[in-house]
């Protein structure tokens, strides 16, 4: 057994002195130091006042460290997966777009086969997100529009077939064609569908939560506009207590007021922070590529020629900061959104979003100026 003190926090309470104690790949103990099994010849890392957290979840990653998921390159999935871990991720969904052309689905099976055999001293794969190709042309953002087609169950199926079991989010607008009668068989593969890129009004919308949509792809961006007599996709969102949504928190893809009062309307616990993070994450402002299509690099925020905005170059920790600094919540709070929140998007909180017993022992260590100081993925020390 090995042990971490410090603040620990957990979604109920800050356990001041407290302690985790990690048998193996889980979590054995979470509690008070004081009163924790500890043997004195165990392995112990004393983070005094420091706050210990479970490790973050990012569903929405393209890339990181100048490598992207399109590549179809283990080399290139273990450079985001060590770029992401040195920032306090531990697990995150392989996010990417397909192509129809012959080889278009052979990224999904490189990630499928890494995200299989678990992690290799980095963060974890939890599995693929395809972001598409069942979208609205009219609303698709940076995705390429021959990255976009009709939704059809014999196509769905090739693409979970390539994925082996580990398509775990589709982002689809539910206002296509054909797109409803697609639900159960996502759900019967595992896959989460999220409402995204997506023209539908305030009923459609509705009708796609009623059918068994319940997230949505970064919530503003790429979606039909909120008016007060046409509510829109947004005004079903926030009539929708079920409903969890991803939240850009860059301050630039959405405002930082429209960020407060939408944490505000639908309360922390729906929220779930992402990073919509392209190649360029954590490497120096310049001139990039993604899906062969240039964009600027700036700031944290990656633009194509035309100004469109292509997604973030933050990574996640930058994130939980400007969720306190934008929206006015705790640190225990920002790192919920993180966290606890994504794994119940992903309905795998039997495993992980949190510090608790029979969990994967996943955490991060934060300095008292919340800055990523160690990671820990399966009880290893990466960072």
């Amino acid at each position: 057994m090995q042990w971490i003190l410090g603040k620990i926090v957990t979604p109920h309470a800050v356990i001041a002195g407290g302690a985790v104690g990690m048998d193996g790949e889980k979590i054995s103990y979470v509690g008070p130091a004081a009163t924790a099994p500890r043997d004195p010849k165990d392995p112990c890392l004393d983070a005094g006042r420091n706050w210990v957290t479970p490790g973050l979840i990012d569903v929405h990653c393209h890339g990181a460290g100048g490598r992207d998921v399109l590549e179809a390159d283990p080399a290139a999935l273990h450079v985001i997966s060590r770029t992401l871990a040195f920032h306090g991720v531990t697990s995150y969904l392989a996010t990417t777009v397909v192509r129809k052309q012959q080889g278009g689905t052979r990224h999904l099976e490189v990630a499928a086969k890494i995200a299989a055999a678990g992690p290799q001293d980095c963060a974890r794969i939890l599995g693929i997100h395809i972001e598409g190709p069942y979208v609205n042309v009219k609303r698709k953002g940076m995705i390429r529009p021959d990255r976009i087609w009709s939704p059809d169950a014999d196509d769905l199926k090739r693409l979970l077939t390539a994925a082996a079991g580990q398509l775990k989010m589709i982002t689809m607008a539910p206002e296509l064609p054909g797109a409803i009668s697609l639900l159960p068989v996502m759900r019967d593969f595992g896959a989460v569908a999220s409402m995204g890129h997506t023209d539908a009004t305030f009923a459609q919308a509705r009708a796609g939560f009623s059918a068994g949509i319940g997230h949505v792809t970064h919530l503003f961006n790429a979606m039909r506009e909120f008016h007060h007599r046409a509510p829109g996709a947004l005004g079903a969102v926030l009539s929708d207590s079920n409903v969890t949504a991803q939240l850009i928190m860059d301050g630039v893809h959405v405002h930082p007021s429209a960020l407060s009062w939408t944490v505000r309307a639908l309360r922390p616990e729906s929220i779930v922070l992402i990073t919509d993070a392209l190649p360029s994450a954590g490497l120096p402002d310049g001139q990039y590529q993604y899906d062969g299509r240039p964009y600027t690099s700036k700031g944290g925020v990656a633009t194509a020629p035309d100004g469109t905005l292509f997604g973030t170059t933050l990574t996640l920790d930058r994130m939980v900061a400007n969720a306190m600094q934008f929206c006015g919540v705790d640190f225990p709070a920002a790192i919920r959104m993180a966290t606890l929140n994504p794994a119940r998007a992903l309905k795998m909180t039997d495993r992980l979003g949190e510090l608790a017993p029979g969990r994967w022992a996943d955490l991060v260590i934060w300095n008292q100026d919340c800055k990523v100081e160690s990671t820990f993925v399966a009880g290893k020390l990466i960072k």
